[in-house]
């Protein structure tokens, strides 16, 4: 007799506490990064160059991600991650160069966050849930909102009492002893491993081919041959690259931003939790709308008012009151949490099969791309010019450009939908 309990809830829980490390991880930096400029004395640039290193190594890796999900499964793939991220973290504690950066936060933590990033998670969401598809990747998302919640702020905490470098240590050791060993005893691929279906089912569902994008077109089982010749994965990867530049840019420089416009640090390291606190509930709501209203008028949406929350940091004068602070950060955070379950789902409804592991992890080459020269160009562009004014109006056509990627990619599969009908 099948249980009544639905094991994918504890998949989805282990997703949702990854989140919280990789996020927590990657939000953490842009607070190590003052710290980091002020010990040593480099330019902005330079310091940012780490986190471009990190992305940049995430992005090459993300491909061998995919192809280790569908070969041994996530109870392999995620304890290694973890167990990465966190030898990188011990090791960054005793860093005096940037070398030695790129190799322990740029080289080793990067390929374990791509472990437990967007390419395995969204691939083993896929197979656990497929009616409630995007709400459920949005319910794993929550926990980048709850990384940057609790990571960034307890993390200027512990710099400024203990400083970075045991801050590191703590980190280090709460991965290495919690994370790692609840993936390593908990994780299953697929809903047949524990004799059950997806989404809790007792009897297997017909997908059909809705205006929501919750169907895959035909069911068909997608190589990654074909998937790359096909028209949206190169508008994915379009849209990646160009969500990847804006995401980092201002993840990476947010707080140094705050710094620059007269916060203190802990005021800015609480902005940016705040951004994260919103963006619990901004990746569910905009994942469950996104399965009852459809991808693209979802994104459509979400996609503005990240474009006002943005146009609210540009516009942040020297002194601005604590309130206009609260409002931009606020705007900016409930537009772009749409992003993760937005594109998880859409490359999930399109490309099913075997191999979406795969295609998931090539598809977020650009996404880890982007990321590195949006953390970079940020630095750059405040060293050449001393605001962030420039590099975040390029954070305005990024979105632009993320936005118009789903909606083509959506047109594309109701035209399929029509001609297999």
């Amino acid at each position: 007799m099948r249980s009544k309990f639905f094991y994918g809830y504890v998949i989805l829980a282990l997703c949702f506490i990854n989140m919280v490390v990789m996020r927590g991880v990657n939000g953490s930096f842009g607070v190590y990064y003052i710290s980091l400029l002020e010990d040593f004395g480099w330019s902005h640039s330079d310091g940012a160059s780490i986190a471009s290193v990190n992305f940049l190594v995430y992005a090459l890796a993300a491909p061998l991600v995919g192809l280790a999900f569908d070969r041994f499964g996530p109870r392999v793939l995620m304890p290694l991650g973890g167990a990465l991220v966190g030898v990188g973290l011990l090791l960054s504690s005793f860093g005096n160069t940037l070398w030695h950066f790129y190799f322990s936060y740029g080289f080793i933590a990067a390929v374990g966050q791509g472990a437990l990033g967007f390419v395995g998670h969204n691939a083993l969401i896929s197979f656990w849930f497929v009616r409630r598809r995007a709400t459920a990747i949005g319910i794993a998302s929550m926990g980048q909102g709850v990384g940057a919640l609790i990571m960034v702020p307890l993390t200027q905490f512990l710099i400024s009492h203990i400083g970075w470098r045991s801050t590191f240590l703590v980190t280090a050791s709460l991965i290495l002893l919690a994370v790692m060993p609840a993936n390593a005893l908990l994780q299953r691929r697929s809903p047949q491993d524990v004799g059950q279906l997806p989404d809790g089912d007792s009897a297997a569902p017909i997908e059909s081919h809705g205006r929501h994008g919750k169907a895959r077109v035909g069911a068909h089982d997608w190589t990654l041959r074909e998937a790359a010749v096909s028209f949206p994965f190169w508008c994915i990867t379009l849209g990646h690259l160009a969500l990847g530049t804006a995401l980092f840019m201002i993840n990476t420089h947010v707080v140094a931003h705050y710094v620059a416009v007269g916060y203190d640090k802990l005021v800015a390291a609480f902005l940016a939790g705040l951004i994260g606190f919103v963006r619990i509930g901004g990746t569910l709501i905009w994942g469950f709308v996104s399965d009852k209203l459809g991808r693209d008028r979802t994104y459509g949406l979400a996609t503005t008012v990240a474009i006002v929350g943005v146009a609210g940091f540009i516009a942040m004068p020297l002194g601005a009151p604590l309130w206009y602070a609260y409002v931009t950060a606020v705007l900016y955070s409930i537009g772009h949490s749409a992003g993760n379950p937005t594109y998880g789902a859409v490359i999930a409804d399109i490309f099913s099969g075997r191999k979406v592991g795969l295609i998931f992890g090539f598809l977020e080459v650009s996404f880890g791309l982007g990321s590195a020269f949006g953390a970079w160009i940020g630095g750059y562009l405040f060293d050449a010019t001393g605001s962030y004014a420039w590099p975040f109006s390029l954070c305005l056509l990024c979105f632009a450009v993320s936005g118009m990627s789903i909606h083509s990619c959506i047109q594309w599969q109701a035209r399929q939908t029509r001609r297999a009908s």
